[in-house]
């Protein structure tokens, strides 16, 4: 790729391969070492998920987890990542489970940081959108599935934005990556809807004579990842799903599924800052497609905080090449040196996964895992219906106990979640009516939920059990 008249090369102190490493190496270290990548009470029923499969060797399709919603509809959309974990899990336990994720973050920024060398960016504006890159990923840094979702996302951005820079449409084997993709995650979706504006720019700047041509080739590849699409459990269904989930009234309830508010510090608002200061003081041009996609991120980004990641992927793919245009590039340093940083880094990045497999994880109770609470649960309770906080249903699915919510919230619908939310927000009379209708013997929640104070005053309701995260009370017989 050219370099404009306003960027000079210039020489560094360090080697590109350096810059490149560090937020690779930094998002691996993170998803090993921090407790926070397991803070999430939905990892627990992904891994019995999982479990479930090895066990009865089947994919759901119906739920099998609730007492609420028993045969109701469940599209294990996510089961191939489900299984996957599970496989990590029954090999290193937890940190298996932490390594494997840590290898898909890492990778996906290994991706961006090979894009963004090929191109010619360097030095310290490298160092800055691999950077900003991690930090718009490090809120999703979770053990769950939309993780295999954004490896390959990057991955099959590289793959489109390869095959405009080839002047062909991309290789059909490519497309088998859906294969892969629309059984891991419903972020496959996005995936697709990509596949347009590629296609599009591919076919403006054909030749006349060629467009044909362009068209037959982009339309082939795209009609075989739809075919490839279908290859799950589900058909069709496949695609409606994320569709519907994103119609649904109860998502602002999920802090994930948030939209940003700026009274709090988010990733995105330094990252749309430096863009925004970038475009006044250097002129950075992006081809008007890929310009629409990027706002369509920012769009989606700020729309719900889960999809800050997807930002923090592709739009550092998209601008990789602009920025090398503008910047003050590095002069391709050693091979030789380049390849020996290149396999300290690889090799690093396996030790720390070594050492993190050699180093078991221990659970203990935090805001989303009320072990303790499970723990001090009489028998006889475990089997009998129970009204629990949302995020404490992954835990007592995996603990083999029926949940009455959790994670899985397509299955129960809208009508379902207010619901359950006026009675855990107190709502007295709701509480009654949950009672008649589901037969509830005991409650798991958090302290601060209004509904400890309702039980706290009716005589028939008894505390069992508390400590700094759940709250356990029974029903008297």
């Amino acid at each position: 790729m050219s370099i404009s008249a306003s960027a000079p090369a210039a020489q560094s102190s360090l080697p590109a391969s350096v810059y490149a490493l560090l937020a690779p190496l930094l998002a691996l270290a993170a998803t090993l070492a921090s407790p926070a990548v397991l803070n999430d009470g939905d990892t627990w029923w992904h891994l019995a998920a999982g479990q479930w499969m090895l066990t009865h060797r089947a994919v759901p399709t119906t739920d099998v987890f609730s007492f609420s919603a028993p045969g109701a509809f469940w599209n294990a959309h996510e089961w191939l990542a489900e299984l996957a974990l599970a496989g990590a899990f029954r090999l290193a336990g937890w940190s298996g489970a932490a390594a494997l994720t840590g290898a898909l973050v890492a990778g996906a920024l290994l991706i961006v940081t090979r894009r963004a060398l090929r191109a010619g960016l360097a030095g310290l504006p490298l160092l800055a959108l691999l950077l900003t890159a991690f930090c718009l990923i490090a809120p999703s840094l979770l053990v769950r599935p939309h993780l295999f979702g954004l490896a390959l996302l990057a991955f099959w951005v590289d793959r489109l934005m390869t095959a405009r820079e080839t002047g062909r449409a991309p290789p059909l084997w490519a497309a088998g990556t859906m294969l892969l993709w629309a059984n891991m995650h419903a972020s496959f979706l996005l995936g697709l809807a990509l596949i347009g504006p590629f296609a599009l720019e591919a076919l403006i700047e054909a030749q006349p004579r060629d467009r044909l041509k362009v068209f037959g080739g982009w339309a082939a590849f795209g009609l075989g990842a739809a075919l490839a699409c279908l290859a799950n459990p589900q058909g069709y269904n496949i695609f409606l799903f994320p569709l519907a989930v994103t119609h649904m009234t109860m998502l602002p309830n999920i802090i994930e599924w948030r939209a940003i508010s700026f009274d709090r510090f988010e990733p995105i608002e330094p990252a749309l800052l430096a863009l925004l200061g970038l475009a006044l003081l250097r002129p950075v041009r992006l081809p008007a497609l890929r310009l629409l996609v990027l706002l369509g991120l920012i769009h989606m980004a700020l729309h719900h905080g889960r999809h800050q990641m997807i930002f923090g992927v592709v739009a550092p793919l998209l601008l990789a090449g602009p920025l090398a245009q503008v910047f003050p590039r590095v002069e391709i340093g050693e091979p030789r040196r380049d390849a020996l940083l290149w396999r300290g880094g690889l090799a690093l990045m396996a030790l720390m996964v070594a050492l993190r497999l050699f180093v078991p994880i221990a659970r203990v109770d935090s805001p989303t895992a009320p072990l303790s609470a499970l723990a001090a649960l009489p028998q006889e309770l475990r089997a009998k219906p129970v009204l629990n906080e949302l995020s404490f249903g992954g835990p007592l699915i995996y603990a083999g106990i029926k949940s009455f919510i959790d994670g899985r919230f397509d299955i129960f619908g809208d009508a379902f979640f207010f619901r359950y939310d006026r009675m855990v927000e107190g709502d007295a009379a709701a509480f009654d009516e949950g009672v008649a209708s589901y037969g509830f013997q005991w409650t798991l929640l958090p302290p601060a939920v209004p509904l400890n104070k309702v039980l706290a005053t009716r005589p028939e309701w008894t505390r069992l059990y508390g400590d700094d995260f759940a709250v356990v009370y029974a029903r008297k017989q």
